[in-house]
């Protein structure tokens, strides 16, 4: 029982590019949050202008309180960031939970394979229990997609969630969102 050379070339090709995928989904996350994060400044910005420029053309300054729908926007768009927010963070997660599987199902290919050489050269008792170890590989492997497809339903959930409560804190008195929730499956 031996790898290959080319066994060896395959599986580390794969846990680079597994490895590469996991950091361009923290690459593109961090961008949608630096761009989530502009978004946010910009619009602060202008408010704050917009404020001040009120403030200015007033003689005499008096201060008062924005009015209770420009407050309901402010407070709609925060509620809506921090649901960006969390999105960005759900997909960052799901990203990481498929390339996890894809490296859990390269190593096991991998060990299968090796395990299938092994068979070739070993007696009836010795074939009996590489084939025990690879079922028992196999229901490890479909234990783990089990644990990611419940941390997938975990994240649709907290994001419904999210999203749900958003919705309530940015919604105006007597209406009500109809976005869809987006459904999250890692793949197979």
């Amino acid at each position: 029982m031996y790898l290959s050379p080319d066994d060896i070339r395959q599986t580390r090709l794969a846990t680079l590019d597994n490895l590469l995928a996991a950091s361009q989904i923290w690459v593109d996350a961090s961008g949608r949050f630096a761009d989530l994060g502009l978004r946010a400044g910009r619009q602060t910005l202008e408010e704050g202008r917009g404020q001040l420029e009120d403030l200015i053309a007033h003689e005499p300054l008096r201060f008062e309180l924005p009015p209770l729908q420009q407050m309901s926007a402010w407070r709609g768009d925060s509620a809506e960031w921090m649901r960006e927010a969390f999105e960005i963070i759900g997909d960052a997660q799901q990203g990481l939970l498929a390339t996890a599987r894809d490296q859990v199902a390269t190593l096991d290919t991998i060990l299968l394979r090796q395990m299938d050489r092994a068979a070739l050269s070993a007696d009836a008792t010795g074939e009996a229990a590489i084939d025990h170890v690879k079922q028992a590989i196999r229901e490890a492997e479909a234990g783990f997609k089990e644990l990611t497809d419940a941390a997938a339903r975990g994240t649709d959930m907290v994001e419904e969630q999210i999203r749900q409560v958003s919705e309530a804190i940015a919604a105006e008195p007597g209406t009500e969102s109809a976005k869809a929730p987006r459904s999250r499956r890692t793949r197979s």
